[in-house]
Parts: C-alpha cells; structure tokens; sequence
C-alpha cells in the first residue's frame, strides 16, 4: 500500500529521510541518531538511501537492517519514495507508478547515506526478489 505523508503520521510508519538513521528502541519506537557509521551491534536501524534498479533508475529509499540476524538488510521492508509517496518495492502499486516490469528492476542494489561499520558504504546487493 503506497504511503502518503499523511498516512505515515498517523498510522506512526517507521521511514528514514535522507541523510537520516532511526535506531529501535522498542517494539513500536525509534530514536534519531547523529551517527557517521551506524554500528553493527545487534539493534534494528532504519536508514535512508539508495536503490539502484536494473534498469539504471535510482530512488530514494529506507531500509531496515540488522546485524544480529541474516541477511543484513531486511528486505521486505524497503520503501522507495516517488513523488512524495513511499511504495515498498515489488508491490503491485510501485510497478504501476513506475511503469516498470520486474526485469527491469532486479537484481537491485542498495546504498545506505551513512556507511555501515565492517561493510562501508556499498552498494550492495540485494538478494530480494519481491
């Protein structure tokens, strides 16, 4: 389901802006942090970023990781912002907005603004294949 602003607010959606790094520190709460490397220390982040589709389109994005568990970067998870809209990737919607096919968008790859301690600043590969 594509998410407004609006809808983000109210229903409390967890997203990072650009530039910008969320750290879990509960079930349903995220606390901002000033950080120049986000530490691999267990705890879920949100941080902002990039994808880069197959295609050769990047988008703004937010994505969810955490160290503890495999893979690093949690997927299903991922929302790309489009027109001030936030889709998470491969629902039916963000095919729609884009105009795009699943061949034109995977294999993604994936880039965090705030580089990851032991990992840098990718991009990486994103195993996901929606």
């Amino acid at each position: 389901m594509p998410l407004k602003l609006s809808d983000i607010k109210k229903y409390s959606i967890k997203i990072a802006e650009k530039g910008e790094v969320l750290a879990w520190i509960g079930p349903c709460s995220v606390k901002k942090m000033d950080l120049k490397i986000i530490p691999l220390d267990g705890r879920k982040y949100e941080c902002a970023g990039t994808v880069y589709l197959a295609n050769g389109l990047d988008l703004q994005a937010s994505f969810r990781i955490k160290k503890s568990d495999e893979p690093l970067l949690i997927d299903e998870s991922t929302y790309t912002k489009i027109d001030d809209v936030w889709y998470k990737l491969g629902e039916p919607e963000f095919f729609i907005k884009t105009e795009l096919e699943k061949e034109d968008v995977f294999p993604i790859e994936w880039e965090p603004d705030v580089p990851l301690a032991d990992f840098g600043k990718g991009p990486f590969k994103m195993d996901w294949k929606g």
